[in-house]
């Protein structure tokens, strides 16, 4: 019996956050579109506002501002981030990310290891609100 080989593995991805997942949110899923299984990338533009407050129990991220300006704050502190600079969130870290600036903030975000079902919702936040705009599990 032969075993099938899988094609050849894409390389490369258009870097357009196309899909919409909400009025304020759009997303490029780079990880999908190039089938990485050990890390996570995507890349968002975020239109106005802030995202609400949440952990990742055992990813680390890594925010790397392409176009405008965030506001993130890890664990109470604010660090403000601009095109072409990047901010290292540890794993169980509180951290919630606004757009700081005059019109979309577009970032880039790594994590690893990827989890569909690591996350943690801040108190108070809206959590269905949170899971359907990051795509999380219930």
């Amino acid at each position: 019996m032969t075993e099938a080989t899988p094609g050849p593995r894409r390389m490369v991805a258009r870097v357009a956050p196309d899909e919409q997942l909400s009025e304020q949110l759009s997303v490029a899923r780079l990880s999908a579109a190039l089938g990485m299984q050990n890390l996570r990338a995507n890349v968002y533009s975020l239109a106005e506002g802030a995202m609400s407050r949440h952990l990742h129990r055992t990813q680390e991220e890594l925010y790397i501002v392409l176009h405008g300006t965030a506001m993130i704050d890890v664990e109470g502190v604010q660090h403000r981030v601009g095109p072409r600079e990047a901010i290292a969130v540890p794993a169980r870290s509180w951290r919630k990310l606004s757009n700081a600036g005059a019109g979309p903030l577009t970032f880039l975000c790594i994590a690893a290891p990827p989890a569909d079902d690591d996350a943690e919702i801040a108190p108070g936040e809206d959590a269905t609100e949170v899971r359907r705009l990051w795509g999380l599990r219930e």
